[in-house]
């Protein structure tokens, strides 16, 4: 019997209307989700004759009584049944199997197995089920993102004729991965190329953990990705001193009062980056940035230590460990967040309300997936920042390490300090960080 998900009969479902009895699903110690559906067959159910621990109307049983528990009866051998299908795994799936009458069948397809990780990531605090939920979409073919809640359909990924959303999962290797990864260039241009292969590839490294896809995957995706015909001028995208005090005097107002899906951490963002600035960090250092690496120095300096996420495989990683001093700035952020984290980071974005472990490729890719996501909110949420003082070119995070060390340099400050510090070499300032801003 599949022991992870567990049924119950109940007058009020969660969510559903009170005095309906349903079947609801949830997974064994946990409260949500519980998907139900009504019990068809129950003839004038009594609520005052009903046992919710027996689950079975008791007590001086009318002939309706008995008829419904003769219904509760069997439903119970129906629902046990379908405990015991392996291809059962989540509660949607045992609803949807006990309202159709038909189990899934042996054979195990991309897609179902990509809902199953959907539904299991609903589980956990990260809520990164979305990349999940769209890689769904588009194995499909369909197209959610529509205001009126409208689903428009575009063509799907095939291979050999076969769409592979309904391709059995153990039959999915490279040939299909490159599939997917040239679709995505021919039929969307390239868009979300990154995010979407990633996770497809995040999906069958499960499989195989799971040993329901023993195929060798070697296809690389990044090799393939779109080129862009750009002019390299990301040199020139560094604040100007008024610019970043203009920024910096946006704290603590609503910047985007319309954006509504990320009203509440928009304030947030806008923190990121500016830690950002004065640790003279990347994007993907700050946010793994946990409390217990700050400490205080004999002279009472407090200091912040990491090893940049970059160079954490490095051999002799410890030897790139950087160390910045933090300056009011920086502590008033870290104290504004002190203790919102329940994953024990600095900042308390979405994807910090769990510990992850960085160390496993598994656990690297799932952060990685995750820590995708969260940049790019942030960086949209940015592109309106920039807007709103008048930039001429898009707000991202990396503008503001771009311009942290060429104001430092600007300053002053001693270039190789500044380069220590920035967890980078005076080679990579020279070609890709450095701008005169006071020219």
């Amino acid at each position: 019997m599949a022991n992870n998900l567990t049924y119950s009969f109940t007058p009020s479902p969660s969510g559903g209307s009170k005095g309906v009895f349903c079947v609801q699903c949830r997974y064994t110690g946990t409260s949500n989700p519980r998907p139900y559906t009504p019990i068809e067959g129950l003839t004038a159910p009594s609520l005052e004759r009903w046992n919710k621990k027996t689950k079975r109307f008791e007590g001086r049983l009318t002939s309706t009584d008995v008829a419904n528990n003769d219904v509760l009866e069997k439903l119970t051998e129906r629902c046990d049944k379908l405990l015991s299908n392996p291809r059962i795994t989540t509660p949607s799936e045992f609803i949807t199997a006990l309202k159709t009458g038909t189990a899934p069948s042996e054979v195990l397809t991309l897609a179902e197995f990509v809902k199953t990780l959907k539904d299991e990531e609903q589980q956990n605090a990260t809520k990164n089920y979305q990349l999940y939920l769209t890689l769904l979409h588009n194995l499909k073919g369909e197209n959610h993102k529509h205001q009126k809640g409208e689903v428009s359909k575009f063509p799907k990924p095939t291979y050999n004729g076969r769409s592979l959303a309904e391709t059995p999962l153990s039959e999915i290797g490279d040939a299909h991965l490159f599939t997917f990864a040239n679709w995505i260039k021919t039929e969307k241009g390239g868009a979300n190329y990154k995010n979407l292969n990633a996770t497809l590839h995040h999906v069958i490294a499960v499989a195989s953990q799971r040993g329901l896809n023993l195929q060798r995957i070697t296809y690389k995706f990044r090799k393939d990705a779109p080129k862009k015909a750009t002019v390299n001028t990301e040199v020139e995208k560094v604040l100007t001193a008024e610019q970043f005090s203009a920024i910096t005097a946006l704290c603590g107002t609503e910047v985007n009062p319309t954006g509504y899906r990320n009203k509440a951490v928009q304030q947030l963002y806008l923190d990121t980056a500016l830690l950002m600035y004065y640790t003279l960090s990347r994007p993907a250092d700050v946010i793994l940035f946990r409390s217990d690496m700050i400490s205080t120095t004999e002279k009472g300096t407090k200091v912040l230590r990491y090893i940049p996420y970059k160079k954490r495989n490095y051999p002799n990683a410890t030897a790139h460990t950087v160390c910045v001093p933090l300056n009011n700035e920086a502590i008033r952020i870290i104290e504004k967040y002190s203790g919102q984290s329940l994953g024990g980071y600095i900042l308390p974005l979405p994807l910090n309300q769990t510990k992850w472990d960085i160390t496993t490729v598994d656990g690297n890719d799932k952060w990685r997936i995750a820590s995708n996501t969260v940049l790019g909110n942030i960086n949209a949420h940015l592109k309106k920042v920039g807007a709103k003082v008048g930039l001429a070119f898009p707000l991202t995070l990396y503008a503001f390490r771009r311009s942290t060390i060429s104001h430092a340099i600007n300053r002053g400050d001693n270039s190789n300090r500044v380069a220590k510090r920035a967890g980078t070499s005076l080679k990579m300032i020279d070609q890709h960080y450095y701008k005169d801003t006071e020219i």
